[in-house]
């Protein structure tokens, strides 16, 4: 079976990645990156001849259909262009999340799809964890009875925050999506899967609190490299700690030496004087159809980035933390049994192993020896609770109905 990727960054290599080490039945053919380090990559990586590298999007669809999956990882408000293209010259498509950043884009996405009779799937990797796939089972069992609450937080850390959505690529709500959106219809998407009743209203609060000019300190320049205050935020400082030099993108672009990468990247402007707009902070309530209720925490404010998620049934409790990786089933009168993932032997790389199965059941539902958690239609409903968050929050928290 032969794929296409277009947008050759973190995730689509991580994709392709998987595709070349664990997929022999497959065979990246194409990439379409913007970035000419990534196409070099992309040779190098998966044997690509030069006549199958693309630098524009206009060039790799004008040669027609070049395999039967295209992974789709651009860009937020480059989604609906890209799938509707791609749909139509009979691909398959696995897209990354969010499906768009509007919700009509979302829907004829999801029409056009239907129309054409290919299969899509969106990149909710969460229903692929064995962290929370083994607590869906607990759940549909009936381990704990009906579920009753769900409170679910995602904690971004400080340090992601500054670099993805402060001073990144997803800082900014009209260049990509809002936050609620962009990190969090994951959380939605899990909370939709494990109440497993359709979502009936929602209501939200949340703000951009403190990564705001009035929150600079005194002495503060625009750029880290030239301020003179002791700041948790200092870019130079992070990005050559082990964990920052991870996440610097100055080495991809051929600049080496991160104090000359902090003078001329967005990343290495003072977090308090970026174009940042989306939130640092928000909640959601949800109604389920049932009577049954959750709640989604969203916060900038953590040491560390991870999800936490505490369970209520009839019958009995789940509380679990993802990156700990282990949940207690707590019934009511008969004790408590944990469930560690750590201990079952498995890869738990990339959002806790589940974006190995991601892309292993995408292609097997293409070849048809199975289903997948995650069609364009089932992730739909999810957006349309982070559509109506956003509404709900923008106007100050009033309940908002959704229909699906």
């Amino acid at each position: 079976m032969k794929i296409a990727v277009l947008g050759l960054g973190q995730r689509g290599t991580l994709y392709a990645d998987i595709v070349r080490d664990k997929r022999p039945d497959c065979q990246i053919v194409a990439v379409c990156d913007t970035q000419p380090y990534r196409l070099s990559k992309a040779k190098e990586f998966y044997g690509i001849p030069d006549e199958y590298l693309f630098s524009d999007e206009e060039s790799f669809f004008a040669k027609g259909k070049l395999a039967d999956i295209l992974f789709i990882c651009t860009m937020d408000r480059a989604h609906y262009r890209q799938a509707v293209r791609a749909v139509e010259l009979g691909y398959d498509v696995l897209l990354e999340k969010p499906i768009s950043p509007t919700e009509e884009e979302c829907k004829e996405i999801v029409a056009t799809a239907k129309k054409y009779g290919r299969k899509m799937a969106i990149c909710h990797v969460l229903r692929y964890t064995p962290f929370y796939s083994e607590m869906k089972t607990r759940i549909a069992r009936g381990d704990i009875g009906r579920v009753i609450t769900v409170s679910q937080t995602e904690n971004v850390a400080y340090w992601h925050q500054a670099h993805s959505f402060v001073r990144g690529n997803f800082r900014n709500s009209q260049e990509a999506s809002p936050m609620i959106l962009q990190k969090c219809c994951h959380d939605l998407d899990i909370i939709r899967w494990l109440v497993d009743k359709p979502c009936k209203s929602v209501s939200s609060f949340g703000s951009l609190s403190y990564f705001t000019g009035e929150n600079a300190p005194d002495g503060a320049t625009e750029r880290c490299l030239d301020c003179k205050v002791d700041c948790i935020y200092n870019a130079p400082n992070w990005y050559k700690t082990a964990r920052g030099k991870d996440w610097y993108v100055g080495k991809r672009l051929g600049i080496e030496n991160i104090d000359e990468g902090m003078r001329v990247l967005p990343h290495g402007r003072c977090v308090f004087k970026c174009d940042n707009d989306v939130v640092d902070h928000q909640v959601v309530n949800m109604l389920f159809e049932d009577g049954a209720t959750a709640q989604l925490t969203m916060t900038a404010f953590s040491q560390e980035t991870h999800r936490t998620i505490h369970i209520h049934g009839t019958k009995g409790e789940i509380v679990g933390d993802m990156e700990d990786g282990y949940f207690d089933v707590i019934v009511f009168g008969k004790g408590t049994e944990r469930f560690d993932i750590t201990k079952l032997g498995i890869d738990l790389s990339g959002h806790g192993g589940g974006d190995i199965q991601l892309v292993d059941d995408f292609i097997d539902y293409v070849q048809e020896k199975g289903d997948v958690r995650t069609p364009v239609d089932v992730s739909l409903e999810s957006h349309l609770m982070a559509f109506m968050a956003e509404k709900s929050r923008k106007s100050g928290g009033q309940v908002c109905n959704i229909s699906v």
